[in-house]
């Protein structure tokens, strides 16, 4: 194992998305529907003046617009966004993403620097995350082993 891998970081900014699909506060859910089918993604933060005040993710569209009833051309973004928003800095590690994500029972991060927002974070890439570990730890495993003297 060289000595760069050992030097690899597990933080959030490594496995981030940067560049999170963002809506205004007043659009309506097709609007913000549409954005997200575009952009390829199941999630989106919700500003108002510029600042993040909330999250939609697809799970919320299905739940509190279509379950409920509601018109998705009439129903604004802000009306059923989660709030407040969970985030992170991105030097937090890997494990204490995971363990906020846990506490507070959620499957995506915001990922804040300096207040302004930088990217998101899933419970997917911190997944991905952990088995690039597990794969560097067993890499160093072997190699460590492969060095001790036969004993027999």
């Amino acid at each position: 194992m060289s000595n760069e891998d050992s030097e690899v970081e597990f933080t959030v900014r490594r496995f981030m998305s940067t560049n999170p699909l963002t809506v205004d506060e007043d659009e309506n859910i097709v609007h913000v529907s549409d954005k997200m089918m575009v952009r390829g993604v199941g999630a989106c933060f919700v500003e108002r003046d510029g600042k993040v005040v909330g999250i939609i993710t697809e799970r919320d569209i299905v739940r509190r617009v279509v379950a409920s009833g509601l018109d998705p051309l009439k129903t604004r973004a802000t009306e059923i966004m989660s709030r407040p928003i969970i985030a992170v800095e991105p030097d937090t590690s890997v494990e204490d993403a995971l363990k906020t994500m846990a506490e507070k029972k959620i499957r995506r991060l915001a990922v804040i620097e300096n207040n302004v927002l930088v990217g998101i974070v899933t419970i997917s890439d911190l997944a991905r995350a952990l088995l690039e570990k597990v794969e560097i730890v067993n890499e160093f495993v072997r190699a460590a082993t492969r060095q001790l003297p036969m004993y027999g």
